[in-house]
């Protein structure tokens, strides 16, 4: 059967289990044909799963929440990593003598901006340094998160550590991780894959055989990570450089073969959200986007 499933932003080692699938030849052992489909915004793939123009689509769990919908199902959070703010730590004292900073975003509004300055503000009240929002200003740009703090930037808001975290290292770049072990918030850092609850009542099996093919190529990738990374540059056509392949060895680290459709596992991020003030969703209704 053809299936479509749309990424969340642009193509990345974030999907190997679909490129290592469709090139080994395992979604094919369950009579899948799949097709990636690269949206050009982020929220169009999770808009083209609910009028049913696709099948699946992958995305960040705090989008579950901040778009929920009572069609959506998700399957679970196949990839997670540490993420949250990059800050440079130039950056630090300038907080600290109650300067204004700039963090560069993909995404600039409201809610994900009130995510970002929480933060921000939890980091620092760690150290008694109280941080106001007219102190940080989010900047809308593309996702070259380094570029732009190498450029003036003082911090990158929504990276992820196998990605950007990678490349700040390799650039040199001294930054600080504000992530959610060492700021204390719900760790939101990961792509979980979405499903239409309509399409997945009446095609249980599909969907079940979709989950084991990504188990498999899951478990494929963890005891081939050499071939892994060669259905990567084969599938994407990059260039093959040192950067991509520590981004790559960091991101093999990073995929669940176990994952499962799990409200208690995604719940804390939830409660997070409602703490901040960015969502009224309840327990019993957001409950109700998990098979168990």
């Amino acid at each position: 059967m053809k299936l479509k499933l749309a990424i969340e932003w642009f193509l990345n080692p974030d999907h190997l289990p679909f490129i290592v699938g469709m090139s080994e030849g395992i979604f094919e052992k369950y009579d899948i044909e799949l097709e990636l489909i690269v949206p050009d915004e982020h929220y169009d793939g999770l808009d083209e799963l609910l009028t049913g123009n696709i099948e699946f689509a992958t995305n960040e769990p705090l989008h579950l929440i901040e778009q929920f919908d009572k069609r959506f199902l998700s399957l679970g959070s196949y990839f997670e990593t540490k993420g949250g703010v990059l800050f440079k730590k130039d950056s630090y004292q300038k907080v600290q003598n109650g300067g204004n900073i700039t963090v560069t975003t993909p995404v600039s509004n409201a809610i994900t901006n009130t995510i970002g300055f929480e933060i921000i503000r939890r980091y620092f009240a760690k150290d008694g340094i109280i941080v106001t929002e007219d102190q940080v200003n989010f900047e809308p740009n593309g996702f070259e998160h380094i570029k732009y703090m190498k450029e003036g930037a003082d911090a990158g808001w929504l990276y992820f550590y196998n990605f950007e975290g990678v490349e700040a290292q390799h650039e040199g770049l001294d930054v600080l991780y504000l992530d959610a072990e060492n700021t204390g918030f719900a760790n939101f850092s990961a792509l979980d894959i979405f499903v239409n609850k309509k399409f997945y009542t009446t095609n249980t099996d599909i969907c079940h055989n979709f989950d084991k093919a990504v188990k498999e190529s899951i478990v494929f990738m963890d005891d081939n990570p050499d071939k892994a990374m060669e259905y990567y540059y084969a599938y994407t056509k990059e260039e093959k450089s040192a950067l991509m392949d520590d981004i790559l060895k960091a991101t093999l680290e990073c995929f669940d073969a176990t994952f499962t459709s799990d409200y208690e596992k995604s719940l804390p991020i939830l409660q997070f959200f409602r703490e901040i003030g960015i969502t009224s969703l309840d327990d019993t209704t957001f409950k109700t986007a998990f098979l168990n």
